[in-house]
């Protein structure tokens, strides 16, 4: 499905859908407890494959009206196949808790075509030399073939993503013996507080110190209740709709360890009208003359589309560094940003870590999603300052389903072109 944004002014209230980030983790430990409610979760074709792995470890899911109640495993015992769609977050966590995995026999990890393409290597090799029996093709991109046991103890890692440590930290409190996790590096620190947020809620003491966790094995989870948040990537989509086209408030927009909440900040700098009253959790928004910026990428890399997107229309330059890490994403998206840029005749320059972007008028043109729901969220919002053709539309369903009818629903000139 193709999606045609034309220039338009939106006004009107919108609640953004809950945080991906947590639900992927919230219902990984609900199904590792004995019983347990998650509420507000969001329901997308991401986090449908991390219930369809909770369901594969043995886990009984029942959905009600405020979301879902689990009744966990104790052990896991799981082997076969099971195909993860593109959800790189829950291949990453679905390597760790099946590391422990005693039934003698190997699961099979895969994906589609994209998450194909993303390695696991230092997460694995973290792994087997725990205990764990692990084996794939040179990087172990999916299909992955994964049997237990992984038995704790000290451990090092250099990981191009955070997703590895959570990883680490859900799996290595169930492991028979006492661990050591020293991180070397790593990039989106604020997902790994996410992770230990979850952690903390499920009863699981991991101790802190620099770039080292301290961790006792033979740990239980004991998630009980847990609503989830709103999510704050998504809200950056509705927050730039407003800079550029509107007067909007967006609700339900409270305060939390999320990283991308930095949003906030990146847009007030760049002369964005954006003032958030956290009491009541809301965030009122007006379309804004915005100036270039330098934005370090290090530790939220899911906003950089919305920042090149208001970059596009911004007085100046604006320069992404640090954004490495984008490169191994479902995408290159450092290089979808920089093609999609430059067909909508923006002035700019892909980097080895980021992006140089000179705002300048939106040319009507046509843009690609590449597959990559970001491309698609963020790409869009251009239309409202000129007209853009988004291919491949229908991806956003991976992380903000009815993206489109919200955006409609304030007054955005919006089309719908399918196939036939």
């Amino acid at each position: 499905m193709d999606v045609i944004v034309k220039k338009s002014e939106i006004e009107g209230e919108i609640t953004p859908p809950p945080s991906k980030s947590y639900t992927h983790r919230a219902f990984i430990a609900a199904s590792l407890s004995p019983l347990a409610e998650v509420s507000n979760p969001l329901i997308s074709e991401d986090t449908i494959a991390t219930l369809n792995f909770c369901r594969f470890i043995g886990a009984g899911v029942l959905r009600d009206r405020s979301g879902f109640t689990f009744e966990g495993v104790g052990s896991i015992e799981s082997e076969g196949y099971i195909n993860l769609a593109n959800s790189g977050t829950t291949l990453r966590l679905a390597i760790g808790i099946l590391s422990l995995s005693k039934s003698g026999r190997y699961s099979v990890l895969d994906g589609d075509s994209s998450l194909r393409t993303r390695p696991n290597y230092q997460l694995v090799e973290v792994l087997r030399v725990l205990g764990a029996d692990i084996y794939g093709n040179k990087d172990f991109r999916a299909p992955v073939w994964v049997k237990g046991v992984a038995k704790g103890g000290k451990v090092e890692i250099k990981a191009k993503s955070s997703q590895f440590i959570s990883s680490l930290l859900y799996s290595l409190p169930l492991a028979k013996n006492n661990s050591v996790l020293k991180v070397l590096a790593t990039k989106s620190k604020p997902y790994i507080d996410i992770t230990l947020h979850i952690l903390r809620e499920s009863g699981i003491e991991i101790e802190s110190i620099d770039n080292n966790f301290y961790i006792s094995g033979g740990q239980d989870f004991r998630l009980r209740k847990f609503t989830i948040p709103s999510d704050f990537s998504s809200t950056s989509y509705l927050i730039a709709a407003g800079l550029i086209a509107g007067d909007i408030t967006i609700k339900n927009v409270f305060d939390s360890v999320q990283g991308d909440k930095v949003i906030i900040d990146v847009v007030n700098k760049m002369g964005g009208k954006v003032r958030w009253y956290k009491d009541d959790g809301e965030l009122k928004v007006k379309k804004s003359s915005l100036e270039g910026i330098e934005f370090d990428a290090s530790d939220t890399p899911d906003i950089v589309p919305t920042i090149a997107a208001l970059a596009a229309v911004a007085e100046g330059k604006t320069r992404i560094f640090n954004a490495e890490h984008l490169r191994i994403k479902e995408i290159d998206r450092i290089e979808g940003i920089y093609r999609n840029l430059k067909s909508l005749g923006i002035e700019a320059k892909a980097t080895e870590d980021g992006l140089e972007i000179t705002g300048g008028a939106i040319k009507r043109g046509e843009v690609q999603s590449f597959g990559d729901h970001r491309m698609a969220l963020a790409f869009s919002l251009l239309g409202l300052a000129g007209e853009v053709i988004v291919n491949d539309a229908e991806v956003v369903s991976v992380s903000f389903p009815g993206y489109f009818e919200f955006l409609k629903s304030m007054g955005a000139d919006i089309d719908f072109v399918t196939e036939g």
